[in-house]
């Protein structure tokens, strides 16, 4: 049965992605990409075996190839996305060049084939390290945390990688090195000629795909920059010999060059002082790769509007880096993020094109590459040129455009310290800037995100209408400040010299309280420490109270450990609806000492009432019962039937905001009335009302006060008056706190 269903499924597949019309464009899409592909390669091999290195072209070549077929297979394979194509990328072949022009100049010329073999051990050895770390971020689901990298580093980095692939090229085909003191050779006439034809190629590709952006252009152009080639050699009577005389044409690919015998036995002739003395840039190699990578599955994720497994395709990645260095490959490759949307634009979306691209790549690498000789030489720098021209109009053009001028800045000094001091040194500088601007910009962000005062902020406990009278009267003694984002040693200064400009402002109330709410801040730094010892000296100077809400559990035992919470002046509490509520019981404490007394409900109706209603005859009309800890009121959705007055105790109004799970969006105390919204428009209950305590409430039914209407009309109207007042006070209320 097992068999059958395999069968079953790979007839269903051949039949799928071998239909004719999706074959053909597989066929296709393939024969573009391995062409790129190889042109990309053999560039490569022109950019990092340059110089003493130059006969050795052909031994890079056949690691690059070597590299696509594997990597293409195993990706094409297992990805997660059928149609994506790996590659080997432009940073890690900048980085390579720089080496390998490093290695040649500390390298004596005798031992030529020791520096080709310390070339070769580092290449292979970057590729199965980037292999590995691939696949334990992708193991171990880390690789959002590469998203990190600030935006300007990266773009920086790009840039400096063009600026390192053009001056790579020119340095290949001139022999000088491009800086200040040699733009006088560079631009001479004898040196021109060397390198001018391939840049004015590859920036005429940059000015037109700008203006252009369909699919097939590229390939296009390629196409008929060769058909122009030739009917140029054709119409001077150029042969090609002579052309290739010149450095108009690619000299022939020695074929049994393409794969030495990489054994170990001859590897280990390598000098591995050389490979260890580069292990800073192999590393950037890495990290590079793995932002690389990133960014391009990203990238493909919008340009085709699909998702992409992250991670998987991290181990992926990984696994087929590692069989790549041990099969004598080794470039770091990964998903190319140009030919991928390339092959779904062609309607390529099967696992069919990296097969035949290895394919093809294969073929190459084992006979086809005598082909390449007829390449004329302009279209190899030029591409490579054409790579690094499009990184910096894109990030120092554009760039100008699109970024603050702080990033711009950021990837503009990237660039330049890559140009004078290296890769690595240049993203090293990048990253150090970038934690100084970082700092700059949050140290003007303001951590505080509301101030307030009791006069336009309140707890959820509902009071009588004299008890909110008296806390709004005196709320600029509670001095609220709700923070915000990450405190760190400059944000908490902000917050001390805040606190310390309000106790110093003698034209406002002096402040009792102090009430700092944690809820949306990110963390707490050990530096931020300083400024809350001050606080708090600062507020026991003064005898003002500190109260700290929604304080983590992290942050609690940072303060508890280096500030000490354990004075007498300083509460913490779980939320700021608590905290709140304690500070206006302290208020009515102090300015309305009686506030706990318990008042029979006639006695508090009687100080809302005009002395011309009947207290005692409304009393009539309403039900007394006694309500013990835990019972409940009313209902959530039960029909509202009346309103209750809630003469002594305390009611707690909870609504289910899921099944099994309430909130409690509000605390009634005595002399407060409840459920009168309801008791006009006749709804359903939008909460339910449970007792904390033991309490006493008084029922006034619809009922009853449609008896009353009928009985005692007098009586009715100054109580529709009474309510329609208190409405109207709650709405003040709440409108004070929205505008604040």
């Amino acid at each position: 049965m097992l068999d059958s269903y395999y069968f079953s499924k790979l007839s269903t597949f051949i039949q799928k992605e071998f239909h004719p019309l999706r074959f053909f464009s597989s066929v296709t899409a393939s024969l573009i990409a391995a062409l790129i592909s190889i042109i990309w390669a053999v560039s490569s091999s022109h950019l990092i075996f340059s110089g003493s290195l130059s006969p050795y072209i052909s031994i890079g070549i056949g690691l690059i190839l070597v590299s696509n077929i594997v990597t293409g297979l195993l990706i094409a394979s297992r990805t997660s996305l059928p149609g994506i194509i790996p590659s080997i990328q432009e940073p890690p072949v900048a980085i390579l060049s720089v080496i390998a022009s490093t290695i040649i100049t500390q390298s004596s010329v005798d031992n030529i084939e020791t520096t080709l073999l310390s070339l070769i051990v580092i290449i292979i050895l970057t590729g199965v390290l980037s292999g590995i770390v691939f696949f334990t971020l992708g193991f171990f689901r880390l690789g959002s945390l590469v998203r990190y990298v600030p935006y300007p580093v990266i773009g920086g980095f790009l840039a400096g990688t063009g600026w390192l692939l053009i001056a790579g090229i020119i340095d290949n085909y001139t022999g000088i090195k491009v800086s200040f003191d040699n733009l006088s050779h560079l631009f001479s006439w004898e040196i021109l000629i060397h390198w001018f034809p391939e840049f004015f190629f590859a920036l005429s590709l940059v000015i037109i795909l700008r203006f252009y952006r369909h699919f097939l252009l590229l390939p296009c152009l390629i196409f008929l920059t060769v058909i122009l080639f030739y009917l140029f050699l054709s119409i001077t009577g150029i042969s090609l010999d002579e052309a290739r005389g010149m450095g108009l044409l690619m000299e022939p690919i020695n074929q049994e060059n393409l794969l030495p015998p990489l054994t170990v036995s001859n590897l280990k002739n390598a000098d591995f002082s050389i490979v260890f003395r580069n292990l800073p840039q192999m590393f950037s190699i890495i990290l590079l790769g793995v932002i690389g990578l990133l960014l391009n599955i990203s990238g493909i994720e919008v340009a085709l509007e699909k998702d992409i497994a992250l991670n998987h395709e991290l181990k992926i990645t990984g696994i087929a880096n590692i069989l790549s260095g041990l099969m004598g490959g080794g470039l770091t490759s990964y998903v190319s993020l140009s030919r991928s949307v390339l092959n779904h634009r062609l309607g390529a979306s099967s696992r069919v094109v990296g097969w035949l691209l290895s394919g093809f790549c294969a073929l190459a690498l084992f006979g086809g590459m005598s082909i390449l000789s007829l390449l004329p030489e302009i279209l190899i720098g030029g591409l490579t040129l054409f790579l690094g021209l499009n990184f910096l109009v894109e990030w120092l053009y554009d760039g100008w455009w699109k970024l603050s001028k702080s990033d711009y800045f950021l990837v503009l000094l990237i660039v330049v310290s890559i140009g004078y001091l290296g890769l690595l040194q240049g993203i090293i500088v990048g990253l150090i800037v970038s934690m100084i601007l970082f700092v700059i910009k949050s140290s003007r962000f303001s951590i505080l995100k509301k101030i307030s005062s009791l006069c336009y902020c309140s707890s959820h406990v509902q009071r009588s209408s004299l008890e909110t009278k008296i806390i709004k009267k005196h709320g600029d003694r509670v001095y609220i400040l709700q923070l915000q984002g990450w405190l760190f040693f400059g944000t908490a200064n902000q917050l001390f010299n805040n606190i310390r400009n309000r106790l110093y402002d003698v034209d406002k109330p002096s402040i009792k309280f102090v009430l700092l709410d944690f809820r949306v801040v990110n963390g707490l730094d050990s530096s931020a420490l300083i400024n809350f010892i001050k606080i708090k000296q600062l507020l026991k100077s003064y005898s003002v109270y500190l109260i700290l809400t929604n304080l983590t559990i992290k942050d609690q035992q940072k303060l508890q450990k280096q500030v000490g919470l354990q004075e007498d002046f300083i509460h913490l509490f779980e939320e700021m609806n608590i905290g709140l509520a304690w500070c206006e019981e302290q208020l009515l404490a102090q300015y309305y000492p009686t506030h706990k007394s318990c008042h029979l409900l006639e006695t508090q109706l009687s100080n809302y009432l005009p002395p011309s209603v009947n207290i005692a005859k409304l009393m009539s009309y309403l039900k007394p019962f006694k309500l013990l800890p835990g019972e409940v009121l009313f209902t959530q959705g039960q029909l509202s039937l009346g309103m209750y007055f809630l003469e002594s105790g305390r009611l707690s109004v909870v609504k289910e905001i899921a099944p099994g799970k309430t909130k409690c969006l509000r605390t009634y105390k005595s002399e407060t009335i409840m459920g009168e919204m309801g008791f006009y428009s006749q709804s359903n209950h939008s909460a339910s009302v449970i007792a904390d305590e033991h309490s006493t409430v008084y029922f006034f039914s619809s009922h009853a006060f449609k008896r009353m209407e009928r009985e005692e009309p007098k009586l009715a109207s100054a109580f529709h008056k009474f309510i329609v007042k208190l409405l109207i006070e709650r709405f003040q209320y709440r409108e004070q706190e929205m505008q604040n």
